[in-house]
Formats: C-alpha cells, structure tokens, sequence
C-alpha cells in the first residue's frame, strides 16, 4: 500500500511563525535538526506526528473499526480489508515516526533543557509520547529506552508493552513536574495547536493534554493485568479534580493544498487522484439507522446512486453491485485533526467514572459526550435521543458491562475519522461485539462487528500491525513475526 505523506503538513509551520520566509530560509533539513533552533523544528515535528497518525492510521482505523471498507470499484487497501498485510506495508508510518516526529522532538526536548525553556519541553514529551504510544498499542513492543540514538545505537532493543507503557508515564509525570516559573518558560508562538496563547495559558494547556493523554493510558490498561493500578490511578486523579482538556485538542489550520492540507484527505484523496476509496461499512450504516440516526450518516457519508448504501465489510470483489451505489466516505482538505477532540475526552471521562464506582458522573459525561460528538460534526441534536427511553439512553440498570457498552457504542460511532480509537477500545472491552453471522442475516444485531468476507484469519479480528521490514532490515533485535490475530498485551 502507499506509505503515508512525508512531513504532510509541514508546511503549516509557516502559519505560525508569521512568514513563508521565515521557515523556508532554515538552511537544514527539518529532520536532522543539529543546527536549528528548536522552536523551528517544533511545528515540524508536530506536523509529522499527525501526518502519520493521520493519514495512515486513519485509514487502517476507519477499515478495522468497521466505518467504512474498500471501496468494490478500486484496490487500494485490499490488504487492510482483507487482514493480509504484509511487513513493507507501514514502513512509511514507522519510519516517518522514528526518522521524523518522534525524533526531532528528541532534539527539541534536550536543546529546551539546556535553554530552561520547560514550556517548551512539556510540549515535546507531550506529543513525543503520544505517539510513541499508538506505535505501542499497534505493534505492542517498539524501541523506546534505547531509540533516537542513532549515532550511538543502531540496533535498538525492543521493550515489552508493559514497561513501554511504564516508561511513557513516567515522562509525562516528569513534565508535569518541571518548574514552570523559572523565568525561562515562555510562549512558543510556533506551537500549531496552542502558538497564539500566552505562556501561562499555553503551559495550562499543555498541562490538560498531558493529564488527559495519562487517562487514556490508564484506562488503556483495565483489561490487562495492570487493571488494579491502572483503576487506582483513575481514582487519584479524579479523586484529586486534576485538570483535563475542556476544548479539542485540535490542529486546523490546513488549506486546501498539495502537502498543507489533512493528512487523511492527502493520503486518500489528493495523492490517489479519487475520492472513493472508502465507502460505507454495513456495520455503521445499520446501527445508525436501527436508531433512527440518518444526520448521522449523512454528515459522515455522501449517498451513493440509490440513497445511502453500506457494503459488507470487506465485500470488495462484489460484482453484481454497482460502482456508483455504495456511499463515499465524506472528507476535505481543511478538516481538523484531533489529538483529542471534546467529545472523546467526555467519553474518557464518563468511562473513567464509570470504573471507579461514580455512575452519576459517568452518566454525566456521557450526557455531554453524545451531543459533543454530533456538534463535532456540526449536526443538529435532539435531546431526546439520551433522554428518558431515547434510543441512546444511559442504562438506568444493569451493572458495569452494560454501561460501559453503551459509552463504547456511542464512542465508536463518534470516532468517525478517528477510528484508530475505536479500533483500540473494541479490543481492549469487546464493544461492539464481534457478530456470529454476516450483517445480512436475519438474525444479526445492528452494529456488531463482522469479520471480512474476505478476511485470511480463519474468522478471526485483527488485533495489531505487523513488525515492519524497515526495522527488520536494520535491526538485529525486532521481534519474531506474529499472527495479525495475536493481541496486544493489554487487550481483553
């Protein structure tokens, strides 16, 4: 398959520091930065992680979670359709993370310690982490302790899951933990999330998303056999009112052009020269319309030939439907990407709640989850949808399982876009479940998850990306190859 887009938004760096001359008289290459300030490269590294989140992980999120499946009039993502990836396949996303992102704010991260500039480092270990830590939950091991070091060390070991996950909090803790008030934190006005704010406001910022991304991790771990610890920490920090993001954690200011516009409409649309790749997932388009959810499909999908039409999953070498019936996953060149949009920090929040015993706060912040999750999309609400006997009530009853599905269902339709989310919480809580017949028979449930038709698994979901050739090739220590059925340390 095509690798992701190379610094596909590096550009945008230019919007923040005020002048397409500014960035472009930087006379070294962004991702070998010995030479450049680190409030230059910051926006670049930014760019990279969310091009690689972006663009590849997006696409392989939308297939695995059941958003939308190949298109049966192309060939592009066949092998994700079909679970049959290959080792070559995302040596673009690795090699953009490591060689790219992951690495400059390595860089950024020792030039802003010997400046004092801690803002500056609380931004880099931020962003660094998170995605350090979806290389983690999509590959289980990853080179950590011993990566960036390129000079030094070549041939990196590969920590396990658990003590990658350790590793990752512990630097958050640390950030967190930096004197903010040395006198040398100031504003970073590059930074293309938070630049236009003042420093305080910038650092309270960051500090959020550190605090929400450290949820995430714990609630990563409620299957696993951390689950204890994981909800203890759950508890500290609710228990302590610590500060989460109230407003998405967004990067928006794409254009719509080559290499400036989102990474997900670069990678499926500009650089592929068609915008129907993607279509309709049976999966989604039923559970919406079983609760009368036809905005929702709208807003995400534009009807095909006959109104709105879902293929099953992986139905791509179906014949006897035409080209132009199935609905075309919706997307533009300016939509934002979030590292955290409101909507999932709700649902984050009400799951968290939910774990340490507080159903009316988890109640709560489901109740402002759903109605976030269609603003995003700008799409009218009706109120009545959570309320009292509405198809998207909170469970009145039941116990944990059954609340816990309800959120998990409304976050895997929200996750439109973002399905490399919905993807990790189906494996890590089994919702939706996994469907024991086809989305055409009679008897299935709308919105389970149906393996695809044309699936190499033996019936099986998949569960991880495979250790790609680009480290294999140079690095004695990768892993064995795994089944792609093999789950992560943490999944249920």
């Amino acid at each position: 398959m095509k690798g992701i887009i190379k610094n596909s938004v590096l550009l945008l760096a230019a919007l923040s520091l005020g002048s397409c001359n500014d960035w472009l008289d930087v006379n070294e290459d962004p991702n070998n930065p010995t030479n450049v300030a680190p409030e230059f490269v910051l926006p670049a590294a930014q760019a990279s992680v969310v091009g690689a989140v972006g663009g590849d992980l997006a696409i392989i999120g939308g297939i695995w979670s059941q958003h939308w499946t190949q298109s049966n009039a192309s060939s592009q993502y066949r092998n994700i359709d079909a679970y049959d990836l290959n080792p070559s396949d995302y040596n673009g996303l690795w090699t953009e993370l490591y060689a790219g992102g992951l690495n400059d704010f390595e860089d950024i991260k020792n030039k802003a310690t010997a400046s004092g500039n801690n803002n500056m480092v609380l931004q880099a270990v931020a962003v660094q982490t998170y995605g350090f830590q979806l290389l983690a939950d999509f590959f289980d091991k990853i080179p950590l302790t011993e990566a960036l070091q390129v000079e030094t060390n070549k041939s990196p070991k590969y920590d396990d899951g658990p003590a990658v996950y350790a590793e990752l909090l512990k630097r958050l803790d640390a950030a967190l933990a930096l004197d903010f008030n040395n006198g040398k934190s100031t504003a970073v006005s590059s930074d293309l999330i938070y630049g236009g704010l003042s420093a305080d406001d910038q650092i309270d910022q960051w500090k959020r998303f550190v605090n929400t991304l450290k949820l995430k991790m714990y609630l990563r771990q409620t299957a696993s056999p951390n689950a204890t610890q994981a909800v203890a920490a759950i508890k500290a920090m609710l228990d302590a009112n610590t500060p989460f993001l109230e407003d998405d954690a967004a990067l928006t200011k794409f254009v719509d052009e080559p290499n400036r516009s989102n990474p997900l409409y670069e990678t499926n649309v500009r650089q592929l020269n068609t915008s129907t790749n993607l279509r309709l997932s049976r999966t989604l388009q039923t559970y919406l319309q079983a609760n009368g959810d036809d905005a929702r499909l709208a807003a995400y999908f534009t009807p095909g030939a006959t109104g709105q039409y879902g293929l099953e999953q992986g139905d791509y070498d179906n014949a006897s439907v035409a080209p132009g019936t199935p609905s075309v996953a919706k997307m533009s060149p300016t939509d934002p990407f979030y590292f955290f949009s409101i909507d999932e920090v709700y649902f984050l929040l009400s799951e968290a709640y939910l774990r340490i015993g507080n159903d009316a706060k988890a109640k709560e912040f489901y109740e402002k989850a759903v109605p976030a999750a269609y603003a995003k999309f700008n799409i009218a609400f009706d109120a009545k949808k959570i309320a009292k006997g509405g198809v998207y009530e909170y469970p009145a009853t039941g116990g944990l399982e059954a609340k816990l599905k309800a959120i998990m269902y409304q976050k895997w339709v929200a996750m439109f876009r973002q399905g490399y989310e919905s993807f990790l919480d189906q494996a890590r809580t089994g919702y939706p479940e996994k469907s024991p017949v086809r989305s055409t028979a009679n008897n299935y449930v709308p919105g389970q998850w149906t393996v695809s038709i044309e699936a190499v698994t033996n019936n099986a979901l998949p569960k991880r990306i495979p250790y790609v050739a680009a480290s294999r090739d140079v690095n004695v220590n990768t892993p064995p190859s795994v089944p792609i059925t093999q789950k992560v340390w943490w999944m249920k």
